[in-house]
């Protein structure tokens, strides 16, 4: 945040904190409100949707708002204490560095695992892949949580290549990719992108062809990454040629 004042430039996260306490101050909200719906906040914030959930993850994970399954965002506490919200910038970008290391890590192993399963997957295990998208289907559709699909279909995915080490260490590590799925990252684009993603990952299972999968899961977790820091279509097309 020093660099920032240094710079006398503002990171969407700050301007982000300082627009909900402006509305503390001014008494448009008070702990206890229900804070306006995501769309509207980021277009009247001037922030993309992706920065406003990863400050509002921040925000929750320091109790001072709360997200209700079906009933919206909440603020627990004002916004009124400087070292409160120094913190809570320093958690935002230090989560933001996390999730890079995430999707880089997701890269360089989850695309070749695709390859190794469209080789040695079997009809049962494939089946059983097709059953996790049709459900994760059904609750993107019915606007319901559906992280725990996309984990299964990932773990199950690695199942797929018969190799055990494999298996094992992707169901040690879940916790750690699980973070890349928080609901506050979460979006109705990025839920329908991933229901895409694993469609074509199929296909290219069924077609037992390693070089599809692979370029299938590189794609997904590139989707992955743009859906999460707000990445124009044509800088992932730029590094997949890279």
């Amino acid at each position: 945040m020093d660099a920032e004042k240094r710079e006398g430039k503002k990171s969407p996260y700050t301007a982000i904190i300082e627009r909900i306490q402006t509305m503390v101050i001014e008494g448009e909200l008070a702990p206890g409100d229900r804070l306006p719906p995501e769309r509207r906040l980021a277009e009247r914030f001037g922030v993309s949707r992706g920065h406003l959930r990863r400050a509002f993850q921040a925000l929750a994970e320091r109790g001072m708002i709360e997200s209700r399954q079906g009933d919206g965002t909440y603020l627990l506490s004002g916004l009124d204490s400087a070292p409160s919200v120094d913190a809570v910038l320093e958690a935002i970008h230090s989560q933001a560095d996390v999730l890079h290391e995430i999707i880089e890590f997701r890269q360089m192993i989850e695309p070749p695992i695709a390859a190794l399963a469209a080789r040695r997957i079997n009809r049962e295990l494939l089946d059983r892949l097709k059953i996790v998208v049709c459900d994760q289907q059904r609750a993107v559709r019915a606007k319901q949580e559906e992280a725990g699909l996309d984990a299964e279909f990932h773990q199950i995915l690695a199942e797929s290549t018969c190799n055990r080490v494999i298996s094992q260490v992707m169901h040690t590590i879940q916790a750690i990719i699980n973070q890349s799925r928080s609901d506050w990252l979460q979006s109705s684009e990025r839920r329908h992108s991933s229901v895409e993603g694993h469609l074509r990952i199929i296909d290219a299972l069924e077609s037992g062809d390693p070089r599809a999968a692979f370029q299938a899961m590189r794609e997904h977790i590139m989707a992955v990454e743009r859906h999460i820091f707000d990445i124009d279509e044509l800088d992932t097309q730029t590094k997949k040629r890279s």
